[in-house]
């Protein structure tokens, strides 16, 4: 197969139907496609055994931000299937393979149902079994004590999943350092976005374009909008003949099923973005119409600024050819709607706030900001903003953290919560984040919230066991790439307790438990009902402001407020469709409404080389971090995802490899500036030659033996039938990547690693 075939997929109807059957090993597509009107909510099943009906529960999905709705099945009291809900407007009915995984997530035989006191060393594993009351005064005495002596800027809020009611507590008591991990990972390109348009949050309507390019996003394999979005584009491509053309430094999903696939440089894609506006430029193409209507932009001076980014510099900076870059350019001016999307191949660079900043300036030049086919402001929902934590706190928790990481690791905190979050494993330089946590004179407490003993929690002095996504009440918000918000419903679908000992339960009345509002696991708790009693316990404004019974009366009356909805009747709508969908603003319906884009002169992007990237040996590369299909917290320990996928090789260019006489399986030594680590390798055409690529997610030397790859007796018989454990459960990448910040913002810069390879 020539090297260009590689590159230009030329995608036929027939083999992208059949790509679209097995897209994300496990994404069900609904059947809409081509569908005349909305198909019955999957309501009904019956048990393969007993052919007993199922009993059905509506709920939303908690393995990835995305918000797709669910339908649980249950058999008695066991949970059996987990269907995507067919009415949903995010997934409409579709289900990957991490969602699927939810059962294991809370059948899992290796979960943490109690809470435990560290008995001996920081790491030790020695554990002592306590009551929820005993964990509960340990933290009412350390958060009392630092509230009356005015330290609470000593607590760090470490939040690996979005919930609004440990938000508010933590705010309560004064609480400044929040880090939210979703805005974390994704500042680069909100705050980005914020600059040009004013607006932080931004959704592509893929259904309406007829021209997507898409610098270095895999939404076929993840990310924000996942299922959502992955079906939009097989919908466009099939329905409307929309061409997909990527730039990646590496063949990802999403590339392989795209229309051509350029291997462009990493770090580049901003180079890349405003050489293909300056072609459409100098083509006379751009909408000046609307630059001059709807920015303060000087038609005259952008064409200035973008003189420098010819298509010939381009060529040599990003490795594409110049005419290719000139057709693109006339193709995506000319076939319109068209527009410009991007993940984090392109923003999670020092200059990724660049990149992202020059990818948006592409659309705006053709006017594709608030309008159909191209980038709409997400909405907002009144009344519910502290369900999400504003990127500015998170930004200033973050940018603290990167002025401490590396030598200075961080100072001034007491206190570290960390709910459903790994540092240890996930953070750059993973291994030094772990040697400050072990240090009980540099942090002195360490509490966290979770289902699993994690590498961050066996170094806690107090885990709290948490309820998994499929036990709680949540109200959580997605926005669908229409332009609509959509506000979720997250209900207990399992009871895992017997109903005599719900019944004795203080907190349900008579009857109560008939309905679907049962207690977790074990005494396994959700992190908003800690919360609240906590604030019962600490009193005061807190207690006042926090008056809720439980996390289900929070979520009754939160819901009553929804503007579109009615009374008690508002809840129920939410119970039984999982789900409610609320009028966008006319300003996102396709019309800016005469809204002037904030963008001015001063703020267009300027490409920045990264320094490190410019004097590559031949044995060093840029190693890139990538999430797979399987990529999620909550599938570390799951028996289905690690089956499918338990070890990761490096992957590395050919006619590179062949350069350091390196042959595809040899084991190699990749050293970076903060670590090594030992791997295989895989050879490939589908990587840039000057990039090796290595998935995160697996490698984890805690979580739980199905994580390790190694097999156990427990009361779940799959436990014995692990058959990999010779070939390992892979390496970590993050482990070696240096803790760096992207230039202007707080985001991560963790695609700009340069590594060496030594071979063993």
């Amino acid at each position: 197969m020539k090297e260009k075939k590689i590159y230009k997929t030329g995608l036929s109807r027939r083999r992208f139907m059949k790509w679209g059957v097995t897209v994300t090993a496990g994404t069900a597509f609904s059947g809409r496609i081509g569908h005349s009107g909305p198909p019955p909510q999957r309501t009904a099943a019956v048990s393969r055994t007993s052919l007993k009906k199922l009993q059905a529960v509506t709920t939303t999905c908690g393995m990835c931000p995305a918000g797709c709705g669910l339908v649980a099945f249950l058999n008695g009291n066991r949970l059996v299937r987990l269907y995507g809900n067919n009415l949903h407007p995010v997934n409409a009915g579709g289900i990957c393979a991490k969602g699927i995984a939810g059962i294991n997530l809370v059948n899992d035989p290796e979960r943490i149902l109690y809470p435990m006191k560290r008995n001996g060393k920081r790491g030790s594993g020695e554990w002592t079994t306590i009551t929820w009351d005993e964990a509960m005064m340990i933290l009412q005495e350390r958060l009392r004590l630092l509230m009356n002596e005015g330290r609470t800027s000593e607590i760090l809020v470490d939040m690996g999943t979005e919930d609004p009611l440990l938000t508010q507590f933590f705010s309560l008591i004064g609480t400044s350092r929040l880090l939210n991990r979703y805005f974390w990972n994704h500042f680069n390109e909100f705050s980005a976005a914020n600059v040009l348009t004013g607006y932080s949050k931004l959704t592509p309507d893929v259904t309406n374009a007829r021209t997507i390019l898409n610098f270095g996003a895999n939404p076929m394999a993840g990310g924000e909008f996942f299922i959502g979005l992955a079906r939009r584009l097989v919908q466009t491509r099939l329905e409307n003949g929309a061409k997909l053309i990527t730039f990646d430094v590496r063949l990802s999903k999403t590339a392989a099923c795209s229309d051509a696939w350029y291997p462009l440089k990493a770090g580049t894609d901003g180079f890349l973005a405003l050489a293909l506006a300056h072609v459409i430029f100098k083509q006379n193409l751009a909408d000046k119409e609307f630059i001059s209507r709807y920015t303060k932009l000087s038609i005259n001076d952008l064409s200035q600024h973008l003189n420098p980014y010819s298509p010939s510099a381009a060529s040599l900076i990003c490795g594409i050819p110049a005419k290719d870059i000139e057709k693109i350019a006339i193709d995506f001016a000319k076939n319109r709607p068209s527009i410009a999307i991007f993940g984090g191949g392109a923003s999670d660079h020092a200059n990724g706030r660049e990149n992202a900043k020059s990818i948006l300036l592409l659309n705006i030049i053709l006017g594709n900001i608030g309008t159909k086919g191209g980038m709409n402001p997400a909405p907002i929902i009144e009344g519910f903003q502290e369900n999400n934590l504003h990127p500015d706190e998170t930004s200033r928790t973050a940018e603290w953290l990167w002025n401490q990481a590396s030598s200075n690791p961080p100072s001034g905190i007491d206190t570290y919560f960390s709910f459903f979050s790994n540092p240890v494993f996930d953070d750059c330089d993973g291994s030094s984040t772990g040697q400050w946590m072990k240090s009980e004179e540099k942090l002195p407490f360490l509490a966290v919230i979770d289902t699993h003993m994690t590498e961050t929690a066996r170094l806690a002095d107090l885990f709290l066991p948490a309820a998994t996504f499929l036990e709680s009440w949540k109200l959580s918000f997605a926005n669908t790439l229409d332009g609509y918000a959509v506000v979720n419903l997250t209900q207990p679908a399992v009871s895992l307790i017997s109903s005599s000992r719900t019944l004795r339960s203080p907190e349900y009345s008579e009857g109560k438990w008939l309905e679907h509002e049962f207690k977790p696991l074990g005494e396994a708790r959700e992190p908003g009902n800690v919360c609240l009693e906590l604030a019962r316990r600490l009193g005061g404004p807190t207690g006042r402001h926090l008056p809720f019974k439980n996390t289900r009366e929070y979520v009754q009356k939160k819901s009553r407020q929804l503007k579109t909805l009615a009374g008690e009747k508002s809840y129920q709508l939410l119970k039984d469709k999982g789900f409610c969908v609320l009028e966008p603003p006319a300003s996102i319906q396709g019309k800016m409404t005469g809204r002037l884009l904030p963008v001015t002169t001063k703020d267009l992007p300027r490409y920045s080389p990264i320094s490190a990237h410019q004097s590559l040996k031949k044995e060093e590369f840029i190693l890139t971090p990538f999430y797979s299909n399987l990529s999620a917290y909550g599938t570390s320990n799951s028996k289905w995802c690690r089956e499918i996928r338990h070890a990761n090789r490096l992957w590395i260019n050919t006619t590179a490899a062949l350069h350091l006489g390196l042959k595809n399986g040899d084991k190699v030594k990749v050293v970076s500036p903060v670590g090594s680590l030992t791997a295989r390798i895989l050879l490939t055409g589908r990587i840039q030659p000057q990039s090796v690529a290595l998935e995160h997610g697996l490698g984890h030397h805690a979580v739980g033996r199905t994580a390790m790859g190694k097999k156990f007796k427990s009361k779940d018989m799959d436990t014995l039938l692990v058959w990999w454990e010779k070939q390992g459960n892979g390496v970590n990448p993050m482990q070696i990547i240096d803790k760096k910040a992207e230039k202007t913002g707080s985001g991560p810069a963790d695609k700009d690693t340069v590594i060496r390879i030594e071979k063993i």
